[in-house]
């Protein structure tokens, strides 16, 4: 499948500091400049980018202090009259769902409406990023849709933010002329410098506070998610993912699940997490206690309870490897707690993308092993 052979295009990263957004700045530089001649990237924070390219600018505004003419003009600046793909990724944590998804609308409508005012009909395409708790993953029960998940699963009911993104999106583009790309990733791998929902970061300091106090690497989960399918998306392929899809005229108005195609369980995973990070071989032991298929929130013990009362371990092994001691302060503790305390296979088809023409498959192992290597040299774990 041929890509778009129209004039280079200009893209519009929106929250371009996280792992997402860091990965598609990544996997957009590395495209030639006949097909990407700018790169425009917001964040609320200054850039956390650890790239040189001059095709890159950066915009650092808070958008949900800053008015939408705040926003174009600051657009306008980066020479966003120009814009023809735009990239959302953008999210606020809320413990409220109510709270979340007015948040996150707001920050995704701020975007959409920005990137109109200032390029107007150059845009062609916008892609947003949304991902399995489409399928009620967080909520379990009831609520979860049927294994594999399909692109179009019934929706649950009650709240989820990210139907009214998804509708919103599609209000947009029926109305403005462009086509949208939807993508439902899981357990995203990948590194920036401080980001909600990093499972590889929170569970490396975990390894390294392990092995710090000479304990073995003790799962937390359940026995039913030890043994589950749970995908996940190694970041860069996904962003190449995106990409692919964004520029190709064959294929709009889709919704893909993207991960990295390899079946992955965690009592696969962890032998290579205990090679990794220097364990011996430890045997999980599991409560005998009957679990439904289904429920969530089901753990043998709390990292989000457990870690706090390891600070002084960690402050310990920072100063003394020399790393950056606020690491600590990114991790997502309750995240880990939530993946590895759910009782059920956490796998999405991915028939539509091969459909189309993606074959790319990413080894998670290797995905992993990339990450942590790259938190070494940001000094966040320990290198010995």
């Amino acid at each position: 499948m041929a890509a778009s052979s129209s004039p280079a295009n200009v893209a519009c990263v929106w929250g371009a500091n996280g792992i997402s957004g860091v990965a598609m700045v990544d996997a957009l530089i590395e495209q030639e400049r006949s097909n990407w001649n700018r790169i425009i990237c917001i964040s609320r924070r200054p850039t956390q980018l650890d790239v040189d390219d001059d095709r890159i600018y950066f915009i650092s505004i808070d958008l949900l202090e800053s008015s939408v003419n705040e926003i174009v003009t600051e657009l306008e600046k980066a020479g966003g009259k120009n814009i023809t793909h735009v990239y959302h990724f953008t999210y606020i944590e809320k413990k409220d769902e109510n709270e979340l998804d007015e948040v996150n609308k707001i920050l995704f409508q701020k975007a959409l409406d920005a990137s109109i005012e200032v390029a107007g009909e150059h845009i062609k395409c916008v892609t947003l990023q949304t991902g399995y708790k489409y399928y009620g993953v967080h909520k379990g029960g009831k609520y979860l849709a049927t294994r594999p998940y399909q692109e179009d699963a019934p929706r649950h009911q009650g709240s989820n933010f990210y139907y009214t993104q998804e509708d919103l999106l599609k209000e947009y583009a029926g109305k403005h002329g462009w086509k949208y790309i939807i993508t439902r990733p899981n357990i995203i791998i990948g590194v920036s410098r401080g980001n909600f929902m990093n499972f590889a970061l929170s569970f490396a300091l975990y390894a390294a506070l392990q092995k710090e106090e000479g304990q073995p690497l003790l799962f937390p989960g359940n026995e039913v998610a030890w043994n589950a399918i749970v995908d996940h998306s190694d970041a860069m392929n996904t962003a190449r993912f995106q990409i692919w899809a964004s520029t190709h005229d064959e294929i709009h108005d889709e919704v893909f699940n993207i991960h990295n195609g390899d079946e992955v369980r965690f009592c696969t995973l962890w032998p290579y997490f205990e090679k990794y990070f220097g364990f011996a071989p430890h045997k999980q032991m599991f409560d005998s206690n009957d679990i439904q298929t289904g429920e969530i929130g089901i753990s043998q013990f709390s990292l989000a309870e457990l870690m706090p009362k390891h600070i002084e371990t960690w402050n310990r092994l920072a100063k003394h490897k020399q790393l950056n001691s606020s690491a600590f302060n990114y991790a997502t503790w309750n995240f880990i707690d939530f993946v590895l305390g759910r009782a059920f296979d956490d796998h999405a088809d991915m028939s539509k993308a091969r459909k189309y023409g993606w074959t790319t498959t990413v080894n998670t192992v290797e995905s992993y092993i990339r990450c942590f290597d790259r938190l070494k040299e940001m000094q966040i774990i320990p290198s010995i």
